[in-house]
């Protein structure tokens, strides 16, 4: 798979970015670097942030807008909550909407999971 990921936010967004771009062999970049790239040249676009109350990063908002024709059809999103049940998944598809990526997943801690065998970013990846 030749994928770009595209993220936002603290150190667990980017410890999932790094991760998903390791296990794919693709290229995480921030968004600020992401402001040049040829999306027509990747197979997937894979988004990631983090959320605070309830939103996210105005760059990674203003971003997925901005561009968001350049990879319909082929973009994935995830995001880095706190919550782990049933509100993470409801924060995750408010914002997945609002973004208009259907592909999506959230994540609870992931500097952590990304370290343990068969974790959910490994189904994540398999899903794409």
């Amino acid at each position: 798979m030749n994928a770009i990921i595209v993220y936002s936010g603290g150190s667990n967004t980017t410890a999932v970015a790094q991760y998903i771009a390791e296990k794919t062999g693709g290229k995480a970049v921030t968004v600020p670097g992401a402001a040049e790239i040829d999306f027509s040249a990747y197979d997937k676009v894979i988004i990631g942030t983090r959320v605070r109350a309830g939103k996210v990063p105005s760059d990674i908002s203003e971003f997925v807008a901005k561009n968001k024709a350049s990879f319909e059809g082929k973009a994935a999103f995830f995001l880095c909550c706190m919550y782990n049940d049933d509100k993470g998944q409801r924060q995750l598809d408010k914002i997945a909407s609002q973004m208009g990526i259907q592909k999506a997943v959230f994540f609870n801690k992931g500097k952590k999971i990304v370290k343990e065998a068969g974790n959910p970013v490994d189904d994540f990846i398999a899903s794409l």
